[in-house]
């Protein structure tokens, strides 16, 4: 009962502040429900402000994540009467999730919708709308009669957001913003990950970046990470540190895995692509991040332990053992892989899938999306 009166709530403040006129160069921006600064929305904004832009920008968190934002971006509490009057009054949103169902959009606003993933590898909204609640597929239609433009990264998701997104709407096939900066690394700091772990140059890293389940259990990571760690370092003569990251979803859960100096929980870390710069092999299972860390042309590594059950739970767009990335079931298959890797083999077949989903990776994602959002300013 108490919830739904604050639903009621919420709308009653959407359509109050609705009688507040629009901020003309106001930009409302969310990421992952509430997380801190990162993912696609991060380098629109990065973006507008290497430009210098004269845009105000307000950006919905929960408190404990507001650290590490520019100055120029202002942050409000995640779904706060303040966050709603922000939302309310801005000509432009941006966001990488679906939309409460409570939002209302006045026709003046301009909303582009991000996406968070990257080539879909599992299963998505009406594809996977058997394993989704109800409430979460309203949520997802509602969004999408919303967004006024998708971002994506490939023909592939164009068509996916076609077929699966329920969105019939404007398409912008420019690229992912968030792997702007894997193809122009130089743009980024480097140091700043391995400074914020106190990590030494002497340091190889291996990033393990699984997805979540839909049960939210974390029992199925049980990578055996000392067997890898030794070996690796017997092999290579270097020193190797795990950086554990769990999925948003669940990284709440992070604490209740065991960690060492060699093990470090990385699940707050604000921007997965700093960390995908800084590693030097990618370890995950389903997760989209493969194909991010593939753009850079590092290892990547899918230990899929629980591939059975997870296929008949979501289904994929791709068969996993035929993909670009050693797979591995088990521990001792996974250490075989990655100390029998064949680079040439492994750069050839990224070559080859991202030719056949008709990736799109000229690093201007983030240039052609201010761009439009410059012109919708300007209406």
């Amino acid at each position: 009962m108490k919830s739904k009166l604050i639903f009621y709530i919420r709308i009653f403040l959407y359509r109050l502040f609705g009688i507040f006129p629009i901020k003309k160069n106001k930009i409302f921006i969310q990421n992952f429900n509430g997380k801190g600064y990162g993912d696609n929305p991060k380098y629109i904004v990065e973006e507008i402000l290497r430009r210098k832009l004269d845009f105000v920008l307000v950006w919905a968190v929960v408190p404990k994540l507001s650290e590490n934002f520019p100055k120029r971006v202002k942050t409000v509490r995640y779904k706060s009467i303040r966050a709603i009057y922000e939302e309310a009054t801005a000509k432009i949103w941006i966001d990488n999730c679906r939309k409460q169902l409570y939002v209302r959009k006045r026709k003046e606003q301009y909303y582009i919708q991000t996406w968070h993933g990257m080539i879909n590898f599992r299963e998505v909204e009406k594809d996977a709308e058997q394993n989704l609640s109800a409430y979460y597929v309203k949520q997802a239609k509602y969004d999408s009669t919303l967004a006024d433009l998708f971002l994506s990264d490939s023909k592939f998701s164009s068509q996916l957001y076609r077929s699966s997104f329920w969105y019939n709407g404007e398409i912008l096939e420019c690229g992912s913003t968030k792997s702007d900066i894997l193809i122009n690394p130089a743009r980024t700091n480097n140091d700043k990950v391995r400074k914020h772990f106190n990590l030494d140059d002497s340091k190889k890293i291996i990033l393990y970046a699984p997805t979540f389940r839909d049960n939210s259990n974390i029992d199925i990571y049980n990578i055996n990470y000392e067997l890898l760690l030794n070996s690796l370092q017997k092999q290579t003569k270097e020193p190797w540190v795990f950086l554990v990251r769990l999925h948003p979803n669940i990284s709440e859960k992070s604490e209740l895995l065991s960690y060492t100096e060699s093990i470090i929980n990385a699940s707050n870390y604000d921007d997965m692509q700093e960390l995908i710069l800084a590693s030097d092999i990618l370890i995950t299972d389903y997760s989209d991040c493969m194909f991010e860390f593939a753009l850079v042309n590092k290892p990547v590594f899918l230990y899929v332990n629980d591939h059975e059950q997870y296929k008949k739970e979501r289904g994929f767009y791709f068969d996993i053992f035929s993909m670009p990335f050693p797979c591995a079931v088990n521990n001792d298959e996974l250490l075989q892989k990655i100390l029998h890797f064949d680079t040439a083999g492994y750069s050839n077949s990224l070559t080859s899938f991202f030719e056949k989903v008709g990736i799109v990776k000229n690093g201007n994602a983030s240039k052609k999306v201010v761009d439009r959002i410059v012109i919708e300013m300007e209406k």
